[in-house]
């Protein structure tokens, strides 16, 4: 059986009349006739009555017809839907990013956008630990990551675009006298409690803070290594220390914490969308497009 039969099948029962029907498919009538025939054989079952002007369906063949219809639909709505995958209008788009990411206006911008333009594309976000969405990425388990300061061993075999660069600024408690100062050093510090992160977390962030905290010949008294910001600031709040914070974390202006620019501090953490330069993702390919309008940056050619 094949698919051209079922279309000319349905327009004979349509049309009630082979001549109507050869006309509205174009086929001239004996072809039709012939494959009619040859889809009854197969069959195994008469499908039309044929009667001095015309034909009608038979019991089976309307049976026939009505199932045919569905499957019509089906096979319609597959096409549409397989078009709009290949377009990366339908599907799913799979995001992972670090927790801190999410706090940056531009993903939630992009996202927001995506999801406008977008509407029938599922997204699924998935926080974790940059090494971690990197292993993930590698194992096709996501189709693009979110990260910040990734080391170039990391990145090996993936294409990395920055998309920002973030300063970071001092978070500290509310009543901390530093608060109420104008100009902050890194020497003005000293004395103070820092709550410190785990190296493994973001070693390049851990290295380049280490060595310009050096430079002024002031150690920090780390305690604690929270394993995000968000534990990282909840410390803060509850007066336990001083934290070196992503400036993004003003936006979410948690109760009980304030922040400042570190003036003499240069360390700055580089957003950056990491994908595989292989793969083919019509749905991947669209969000790097939003992403690329919002930055102004140039992507690689992807697939």
């Amino acid at each position: 059986m094949e698919l051209r039969q079922i279309r000319y099948f349905v327009a004979i029962a349509e049309e009630e009349h082979f001549g109507r029907a050869s006309a509205r498919l174009c086929i001239a009538q004996p072809a039709l006739s012939r494959q009619i025939r040859l889809l009854e054989d197969e069959l195994g079952i008469h499908l039309f009555e044929r009667l001095p002007r015309g034909v009608r369906l038979t019991a089976a063949g309307k049976v026939f017809l009505e199932e045919m219809k569905g499957l019509d639909r089906t096979l319609q709505r597959a096409i549409a839907r397989a078009g709009s995958t290949a377009r990366g209008t339908f599907g799913s788009l799979r995001v992972s990013l670090i927790e801190s990411v999410a706090w940056h206006g531009l993903v939630p911008n992009a996202l927001r956008a995506y999801r406008a333009r977008y509407p029938d594309v599922e997204i699924s976000l998935s926080t974790m630990p940059t090494d971690q969405q990197l292993m993930r990425l590698r194992q096709n388990e996501t189709d693009l990551a979110l990260v910040y300061n990734p080391t170039p061993a990391q990145l090996a075999g993936l294409v990395a675009v920055e998309l920002a660069r973030q300063p970071m600024v001092l978070a500290m408690p509310s009543d901390c006298p530093l608060a109420t100062r104008d100009d902050i050093l890194i020497r003005d510090l000293l004395g103070y409690t820092l709550i410190g992160f785990r190296r493994a977390t973001s070693p390049k962030l851990y290295d380049d803070l280490q060595a310009a905290l050096s430079l002024v010949e002031f150690t920090p008294n780390n305690i604690s290594e929270p394993v995000n910001e968000t534990e990282i600031l909840a410390l803060v709040s509850a007066g336990a220390g001083l934290a070196i914070a992503n400036a993004s974390q003003r936006w979410r202006k948690p109760h009980g914490v304030e922040f400042a620019t570190i003036r003499d501090l240069d360390v700055t953490m580089s957003l950056k969308v990491v994908y595989r330069e292989q793969d083919v993702s019509a749905t991947r390919d669209k969000f790097l497009s939003i992403l690329q309008s919002l930055t102004g940056e140039g992507f690689p050619r992807q697939g």
